[in-house]
């Protein structure tokens, strides 16, 4: 290519080189647009994010050579251009590690947006560790290329990440933190959490801080290093809900207590919507200031928030229902007095 423009004047060599860049531009383009369509036509679209992520760098080499070797033809009049052609050397390194960590984005957007079973949590969080490695690497080899002494480096790096760990020991608590997360997965975004100092729904899973949206809509920010340290509870993850209610009867009703403890039972068995394969149980077992009472639990078969209070709505009309049937009465609070006659009176 050298000999080719050295038979030219830079100006002929530059446009030339313009030509044919644009001509492999377009060419490329049409390349790139063909495969698209055909990446669009198969089931899997993990073709679709890889070609969309190569195209750009694809196409930025191009213009890279066309800018490389047309300033190569100029450097014999301009002396400085010398010293640019030594730097922009490296200029390739810089595009096709863009290609790379496009790719890497690609592959993650591909596996966030399937069907399937990956967390996607984890699937950033090790895409991006993944990136700042490859980026990390392809850095330290453009050193060498330089002529600074990696082992020098690596050797500053340890010390300096020493010096770095005790003062931002809280930042590396809080990223670990957040590593922990992703390993053990006590929850996930879109869960809802709870703790005795805070409740609500997980929007983001961070590096430093986890933020949770309550229900009241408000923003919370944790930092990662707190769900280490204290008991976190994932009712969104729950298998059941549970019925646990005292209901009571007014003690001129004891005798009619076994005839509605059986029916409520019974009821609770033959409910469509209770789960007959966890503990179910009616029992009397109280007697109250002003009430003998007997409890009920069972658990449903939702989940559901709305649905289930329902379907606890609906067994609860049908104790008030036994309960009436039975000729007895949901007691309230009520008090007796006793007024004791003197002989006086």
């Amino acid at each position: 290519m050298n000999e080719f423009l050295q038979n030219m004047t830079p100006y002929q060599a530059a446009g030339i080189l313009f030509a044919v860049a644009l001509v492999a531009h377009i060419v490329l383009g049409f390349i790139i647009s063909q495969v698209a369509k055909h990446a669009e036509k198969t089931k899997n679209q993990l073709d679709d994010h890889l070609v969309k992520a190569i195209s750009a760098p694809l196409k930025v080499l191009i213009w890279f050579g066309w800018l490389y070797f047309s300033i190569s033809a100029f450097k014999d009049q301009i002396t400085a251009l010398t010293t640019v052609v030594e730097y922009i050397d490296i200029t390739p390194i810089f595009i096709i590690t863009w290609g790379v960590v496009r790719v890497i984005s690609g592959v993650e957007n591909y596996l966030v947006e399937a069907d399937n079973s990956v967390n996607n949590d984890s699937v950033r969080l090790f895409t991006r560790l993944f990136k700042i490695l490859v980026v990390v690497a392809i850095l330290l080899g453009i050193a060498q290329h330089l002529g600074f002494s990696i082992s020098s480096l690596l050797t500053f790096g340890g010390v300096g990440g020493i010096v770095m760990g005790f003062a931002a020991k809280d930042m590396l608590s809080n990223i670990f933190g957040g590593l922990m997360i992703q390993m053990d997965k006590p929850f996930s975004t879109g869960d809802w959490i709870r703790s005795s100092e805070f409740e609500g729904t997980v929007e983001k899973i961070g590096w430093r801080m986890t933020r949770i949206r309550t229900f009241s809509k408000n923003p919370v920010y944790i930092p990662n290093s707190i769900f280490a340290s204290i008991p976190i509870e994932t009712p969104s993850r729950m298998t059941n809900r549970r019925i646990k209610e005292v209901v009571g009867i007014r003690y001129d009703d004891i005798k009619q207590m076994p005839e509605i403890i059986a029916d409520v039972e019974s009821m609770l068995k033959t409910h469509k919507d209770i789960d007959k394969t966890q503990a179910l149980r009616v029992y009397f077992n109280y007697f109250n200031a002003s009430s003998i009472d007997f409890n009920i639990y069972a658990f449903t078969n939702t989940t559901g928030k709305g649905e289930y209070q329902k379907i606890k709505q609906d067994i609860l009309l049908e104790v008030a229902n036994i309960i009436d049937k039975h000729n007895a009465e949901i007691a309230f609070p009520t008090q007796t007095l006793h007024i004791q006659k003197t002989a006086e009176s």
